[in-house]
């Protein structure tokens, strides 16, 4: 009963400064007025200046976000109906570079992007989704404060798979061995902060793309604008509702589910399912600059087909691309998760192998050469046998600018070597070895 009177002497308390009529702010004051120790009058009278304003802001930012989501959302469609037009195109043998593999990974990419689409309205509709139910995704909670760590992770854990770090070095660490699916990342903490830890993880190719998420009382606008010039995904002010939290987070993930479908068909080669030159040329500026950075050793691989212009010539161009993508399948059997292949163009393949030395790269082509040489395709009722000559470079520990374009360069100059030593073998690129054009 007394808490029922206290609750009553809190209602009048506030409704006295309004007349008799009831107040809407009525049930928000019950609780400020309690926590900030101002009369009621003052409260209302703040409250009544800073609303105004807060509430246009947040209408033209829900306006924003409404218009950039109907831009994705169009976007993403039509390139789902993209997809999965090629896909029909391809079973129905009207692509001579496509194949049945290519043509399932086409239609799981459009899947993945119409779900992704799907999934806001069917969640505000509350529709019960008859899809087998999907891994949760997983949280990286990063914050010096303990309490503040146990909070979210009470919070989201029923939803989402949850670990957490008390600093930047540790978040790091972390991301590169669970690689999470979004990061909430406080601003200020021991080691190395936010911002600092923001940078490693956009530095490394193998967390460059997992979103992040800072979340911090600090108020300043040119820090927000600073998180966001890094690459930050958003930039969550405390104090904050669960129901901002759990939006901002889904929208972020569902942002970064669209954006990893349509850069990976960006950036992969639809014949192969290696990367294209174009991400092969992004990437090896990276590997080459880290190894740089760290002193530790990056080998490239050159890998040429050996005869495959009679196989073309004899067979058609169609039965090439058999053999071209039967190459590549061994190639990514032998690829650690590390390791970077690529379709350098028409029959030539180029690995890079961050934290391998030349010997080691030798050991890895002369394995991939040999598995080539007990493969075998049966097309047209013949056995056609595959084959390739590989060439191998290490980046020097000391070099001048454009190392990238000249470690491939000598990867390929060990190639030619390989080529008019007689094919189906492996050459490591020596300095003092001469190159020049050799057979195809």
């Amino acid at each position: 009963m007394s808490g029922a009177n206290d609750r009553g002497r809190t209602s009048d308390a506030v409704g006295d400064p309004l007349g008799a009529a009831p107040d809407p702010l009525a049930p928000l004051l019950e609780v400020l007025l309690h926590a900030s120790g101002l009369s009621a009058p003052d409260l209302l009278r703040r409250l009544r200046e800073a609303l105004p304003s807060a509430v246009a802001e947040v209408a033209e930012s829900n306006r924003v976000l409404r218009d950039v989501a109907s831009r994705r959302d169009a976007l993403l469609a039509a390139a789902a109906a993209e997809l999965r037009s090629a896909a029909a195109l391809s079973l129905a043998g009207g692509a001579p570079r496509s194949s049945p593999e290519q043509a399932a990974r086409f239609r799981r990419l459009a899947d993945e992007i119409e779900s992704a689409l799907r999934a806001p309205h069917e969640s505000a509709a509350g529709q019960a989704s008859s899809a087998t139910p999907r891994e949760r995704p997983r949280i990286l909670v990063v914050d010096d404060d303990e309490d503040a760590r146990e909070a979210l992770h009470a919070l989201l854990e029923p939803e989402y798979q949850i670990s957490t770090a008390g600093d930047g070095q540790a978040a790091v660490e972390l991301a590169r061995a669970e690689h999470p699916d979004a990061v909430l990342m406080d601003l200020f903490m021991p080691r190395l902060d936010g911002l600092e830890a923001l940078e490693r993880l956009r530095g490394d190719p193998a967390t460059a793309d997992i979103p992040v998420i800072f979340v911090s009382a600090r108020a300043d606008e040119a820090v927000k604008v600073r998180t966001l010039d890094l690459g930050a995904a958003d930039y969550l002010q405390k104090p904050f509702s669960e129901k901002e939290l759990r939006a901002r987070l889904e929208r972020t993930l569902r942002l970064s589910q669209s954006q990893t479908a349509l850069r990976e068909l960006a950036q992969t080669d639809p014949l192969t399912g290696l990367a294209n030159l174009r991400a092969f040329r992004a990437r090896i500026e990276d590997e080459v600059k880290r190894a740089r950075r760290y002193g530790t050793p990056l080998t490239a691989v050159m890998a040429d087909m050996d005869h495959l212009k009679p196989v073309n010539d004899t067979l058609g161009h169609a039965a090439g691309d058999r053999a071209i993508a039967a190459v590549a399948a061994v190639i990514r059997g032998e690829l650690r998760e590390t390791d970077f292949g690529a379709r350098y163009g028409g029959d030539e393949f180029v690995l890079l192998l961050p934290h391998t030395t030349a010997d080691e790269g030798r050991v890895l082509a002369e394995r991939i050469c040999a598995r080539l040489k007990e493969t075998a395709l049966e097309i047209s009722d013949r056995r056609i046998s595959i084959g390739a000559s590989f060439g191998v470079a290490c980046l020097p520990e000391d070099g001048p600018d454009g190392a990238a374009d000249a470690l491939v360069r000598a990867a390929d100059d060990a190639l030619y070597r390989a080529k008019r030593g007689g094919r189906g073998r492996v050459e490591v690129w020596a300095p003092a070895a001469e190159a020049g054009p050799g057979p195809a």
